[in-house]
């Protein structure tokens, strides 16, 4: 759990659930699964430049969507920020969006980090990639994700359950690329190379890295991102020394990429301050304010991710749309399921 414990030293995350804004207020609304840590420095730099008024409400993913289903018919508030492509998707199952047309935004953030229909777009991206034991594996025989499924690996993994969304979205875009079967075979020969049952939490699997647990885990890239700054900690040290992060599919798709992001709900009462929020998150200064903070790259085309990031390497992304992953999902739990990887 050590990195677990240092990366709370430098994030705590609020949660917010009191009750809803009066009608009468006529400031900019928000309803926000991001950690407050990162989005209010950029909400007070737009209040501060434009004097719009923004009242922000934090919340978990779930109550978000609970909030906005509930408030459908007389919504308080006129911008969500959250993570992860498969709660765009229930956001937008759930229609509670509205369709947002801003010509800086599409010109600005790539096709496959926003909706075609302007539903939502990227506000930042990450890799979901291989963590490795520095001192116990040749990354040169990991090209793939898919690599993972080969014996040579067993006894050798620590993961996350698969009923986690990070997993399933990983999952559904590889489904996309590869098909059902190539999916199945990797998840099977995954479970069979597991050094232990799949416990939650990303840096856990890190942490299970450095105990020589395992060899190699599966975990997102900000994750390890936001130990960096804290190098100077001695057991923050000792993992960045013995853990490194590799970008898997270098010679294939690239890279599987997911997303923060942020749209207009339907029915907001403040639309024309929503545009404006929304034209202001491309900014490059910016995205570089919350993509320094959150340890994300940001997802603008062009911009560099913090100099931390920077130091690990350049990676290809993945180019396929995440707005169409939304099909795969219900497979993605069948074959989790069939296939053993632990669902809990």
């Amino acid at each position: 759990m050590r990195a677990y414990v240092a990366l709370k030293l430098l994030v705590t995350i609020c949660v917010v659930t009191s009750g809803a804004y009066a009608q009468s207020d006529n400031s900019l609304r928000v309803y926000s699964y991001l950690t407050p840590t990162f989005l209010d420095p950029v909400l007070e730099a737009f209040e501060a430049e434009t004097g719009v008024r923004v009242s922000a409400e934090y919340m978990t993913a779930n109550q978000l969507l609970d909030r906005l289903v509930a408030e459908k018919e007389n919504p308080q508030a006129d911008i969500v920020f959250t993570m992860e492509a498969m709660r765009l998707a229930k956001l937008v199952d759930a229609d509670v969006l509205a369709p947002v047309v801003v010509d800086d935004l599409k010109a600005a953030i790539p096709e496959q980090y926003r909706h075609p229909a302007g539903l939502w777009f990227g506000l930042s991206k990450w890799t979901r990639t291989v963590f490795f034991a520095k001192d116990r594996v040749d990354v040169a025989t990991l090209s793939s994700i898919k690599d993972l499924a080969n014996p040579v690996w067993k006894g050798r993994i620590c993961v996350r359950p698969s009923n986690k969304i990070y997993v399933q979205t990983m999952l559904a875009a590889l489904i996309a690329r590869s098909g059902e079967e190539a999916t199945r075979s990797f998840v099977r020969g995954l479970v069979a190379n597991l050094a232990r049952d799949p416990v939650d939490l990303d840096l856990v699997q890190i942490d299970g890295i450095v105990d020589g647990v395992c060899d190699v885990a599966i975990a997102n890239s900000y994750y390890y991102g936001r130990l960096i700054p804290q190098s100077r900690n001695p057991d923050v040290k000792r993992i960045l020394d013995a853990v490194g992060i590799h970008y898997v599919d270098q010679d294939a798709q690239g890279a599987h990429m997911n997303v923060s992001g942020y749209a207009m709900v339907k029915g907001a009462n403040n639309p024309n301050d929503a545009r404006k929020l929304m034209s202001y998150m491309i900014r490059p200064a910016v995205q570089r304010l919350y993509a320094d903070a959150s340890m994300d790259h940001p997802i603008v085309s062009g911009l560099k991710p913090h100099r931390g990031l920077q130091s690990l390497g350049i990676f290809i992304e993945d180019d396929q749309p995440l707005h169409e992953l939304g099909k795969h999902y219900e497979l993605v739990e069948q074959i989790s399921r069939e296939e053993g990887w632990l669902w809990k």
